[in-house]
């Protein structure tokens, strides 16, 4: 199997996870143009991947639906509407990929594989929001209204507890970033998907590298439960495992927008884990 075609698609992953661990340690608008900038990697590669036609209002719609999802997700100053417009850009970004093929008219090739690879290109930027709403929940939404910040969140660990924001993993505050701890998880896991094995080997070693990065990640910074980390590894893990399964099956992209497309979805998926997570172990 010729790996070397594959690079493209861990290189962006990589990239891609990385930059947002960055971006999280500099505050909501840094990392609001990060994962704009990322759903526009999948916009443009999306529809050259799934084949589809109408390629250019495809990739318009895809793009302009995770930008609203993305924004929504900055703007607002209620928890309970942190995901609000990602649901709402999901509903109307399918209805316009729908309309789209009632214009084109009747008798166009392809019309259903366009329509479903267009929705999904719509939900994964859509979930890409995750990202911003995790960084803003639930402290960040608590620091704007009482100064508390993400001390409330603070486990102590068996480390010393370090301040000075080492790599980003830390917050302006010296508190752990779980947008960070996650994007550092999906980079580890984007790492064990590259190694050059069968399947059967590759994906419990990915699923298991998550899992440990994240667990031990919260032992050295002591910001977390154990609970949180592990689950959030395993459910970084196993988006990957499945992201190499379905690239080795259907064997590498032909272009490159595709590739790189496909390197950045798992990582924009990856954010609708991440607040999801958060809202159900973080009170």
């Amino acid at each position: 199997m010729d790996y070397v075609k594959y690079l493209p698609v861990a290189l962006t992953a990589m990239v891609s996870a990385l930059t947002i661990a960055l971006a999280s340690w500099f505050g909501v608008t840094a990392l609001l143009l990060v994962v704009c900038g990322l759903c526009g990697v999948v916009a443009l590669g999306w529809p050259q991947l799934m084949g589809v036609t109408a390629r250019k209002s495809l990739s318009a719609v895809i793009l302009a639906a995770g930008i609203v999802a993305v924004l929504g997700a900055a703007v607002v100053n209620r928890v309970e509407s942190l995901f609000f417009w990602s649901s709402v850009s999901l509903a109307f970004g399918v209805m316009v990929v729908f309309m789209i093929q009632v214009i084109r008219g009747s008798g166009r090739p392809h019309r259903l594989e366009s329509t479903l690879g267009a929705c999904t290109g719509v939900v994964i930027t859509t979930t890409a929001a995750g990202w911003v709403a995790g960084l803003r929940y639930p402290a960040g939404m608590r620091e704007a209204a009482d100064g508390a910040g993400l001390s409330a969140l603070r486990v102590r660990g068996f480390a010393p507890y370090e301040d000075w924001g080492f790599l980003g993993v830390t917050g302006p505050g010296g508190e752990l970033s779980v947008v960070a701890l996650s994007a550092f998880v999906m980079c580890i896991g984007t790492a064990a998907a590259c190694v050059p094995a069968r399947d059967a080997l590759v994906l419990p070693l990915v699923v298991l590298a998550s899992t440990v990065t994240s667990v031990g990640i919260a032992l050295l910074w002591g910001e977390l439960t154990l609970l949180f980390a592990g689950v959030l590894g395993l459910a970084g893990g196993v988006l990957l495992a499945s992201f190499r399964r379905f690239l080795f099956l259907q064997g590498p992209p032909e272009h490159i927008l595709s590739r790189l497309a496909v390197g950045a979805a798992p990582i924009a998926v990856m954010g609708v884990l991440v607040y999801f997570t958060e809202r159900l172990l973080i009170a």
